[in-house]
């Protein structure tokens, strides 16, 4: 059995998303953007070689190619619960960036393409073995609207890379696209009319792997209270449409409270109540909090969600799932940068026919010795233990890689 967690995440990932995912500095500065090294200085002002350490694209219209190449080790190349082995890798990847701005709006959009090599497993080189894909587009309608538009694709085969960590159990092709368009009216100085649709497409090439299409759209209003608050009340309708089965949709409606406590330091918190059909008496509790701290030359973000979604893969009951994300970025010095992550994700039905148990975590230090080159060395570690209709499986992997990034 084959089940997939990307909708679980989804309301972050699609609605969380700023309308500027590339800017440090704004004439005036809207909730979550902490002052910080980032910003300080001001984004024009900071070296290319800090932005490429930060993930942060260069501010340069047009195209911008750029190769990666990453040697990795692993210890379960196929992440099995049996019979681990492991493997040397050699990843080449170009990529191609596009940016255009102007007065009414931006433009971004990035593909890349990754062959793979394998030491010992040589029936897995491929080609074409990962592609990245996003758009990012905003316009500006009006002095007072704005229209959103996102998509990313992501395809790959080892589950244990997938940035969204769920219930991946097989070692095979796994397709995801996430879609959103979001559109904000300003209709008074401190209201805004919010409405949103999304479409996540989950699908993988493994033997009992049920695809899904889920739905999702939003409606709303924030208020902002003062200069530092804000609330905002949403109505959320998702539809779940699996490939074989029974189709599912449910009904949810949530409050959020988010508040600047200080210059460096943000909190947001969302309770809410979601109704699963076509069982109306199915109702569970929906909750979100994160805490977003800058200290120095370091980020600290920790948050915690509580979703919701209807069952799957034969199981007759919604799935519950509990989600913590911990994250660090220290700058040690100039162009060195420490990063560490860790997520865990509990998956569980009231009957426990279902629980799934997942840890993902990682390490690593970044070093720019050019202002068109970041090299990072860094650990991953995977850990799934599952307990899915009486079967259990402990599945775990380490890795080790080297990845060197070169912006022309």
């Amino acid at each position: 059995m084959v089940l997939a967690s990307g909708t679980w995440l989804f309301p972050p990932i699609l609605f969380a998303q700023d309308s500027d995912n590339t800017e440090f500095v704004r004439p005036q500065r809207e909730f979550g953007e902490l002052p910080s090294w980032q910003n300080q200085m001001g984004y024009d002002r900071m070296p290319v070689s800090e932005k490429l350490l930060l993930g942060a694209p260069i501010r340069r219209e047009g195209l911008t190619p750029r190769l990666t190449l990453t040697e990795e080790y692993t210890d379960n190349v196929f992440f099995t619960a049996r019979n681990r082995g492991t493997d040397y890798i050699t990843k080449i990847a170009p990529g191609l960036g596009y940016r255009s701005s102007g007065r009414d709006g931006q433009l971004s959009v990035d593909y890349s393409v990754e062959s793979r090599v394998y030491a010992n497993n040589i029936n897995q080189n491929r080609a074409v073995s990962r592609q990245n894909g996003e758009l990012f587009g905003i316009w500006n309608l009006s002095d007072r609207t704005s229209l959103t538009v996102f998509d990313r694709f992501e395809s790959f085969q080892d589950p244990t890379e997938q940035q969204i960590p769920g219930i991946l159990g097989a070692f095979g092709r796994t397709s995801i696209n996430i879609a959103a368009l979001m559109v904000k009216h300003r209709l008074t100085p401190s209201v805004d009319l919010l409405a949103n649709y999304g479409n996540f497409r989950w699908s993988v090439d493994a033997p009992g792997a049920i695809d899904s299409m889920t739905h999702e759209g939003e409606v709303g209003a924030r208020v902002r209270e003062t200069q530092w608050g804000r609330t905002t009340v949403k109505y959320r309708f998702r539809f779940f449409d699996f490939q074989q089965g029974r189709d599912f949709q449910s009904h949810s409606a949530l409050i959020t409270q988010e508040m600047d406590l200080s210059e460096t330091l943000v909190v947001s918190g969302t309770i809410g109540a979601v109704r699963v059909e076509p069982d109306p008496s199915t109702v569970e509790v929906l909750a979100q909090a994160s805490i977003k701290k800058s200290l120095g030359d370091a980020l600290y973000e920790l948050s915690y969600m509580r979703d919701v979604f209807p069952p799957s893969g034969g199981l007759s009951q919604p799935l519950v799932g509990d989600f913590v994300r911990a994250s660090t970025k220290i700058r040690l010095a100039n162009n060195f940068l420490f990063d560490a992550g860790l997520t865990w994700i509990l998956t569980s039905t009231s009957s426990d026919d279902l629980t799934v148990h997942t840890l993902k975590w990682n390490v690593g230090i970044s070093y720019t010795p050019a202002s068109w080159l970041v090299a990072r060395l860094g650990y991953d570690m995977f850990d799934q233990r599952e307990d899915i209709l009486g079967t259990s499986a402990n599945r775990l992997a380490n890795k080790v890689s080297l990845r060197m990034i070169a912006t022309f």
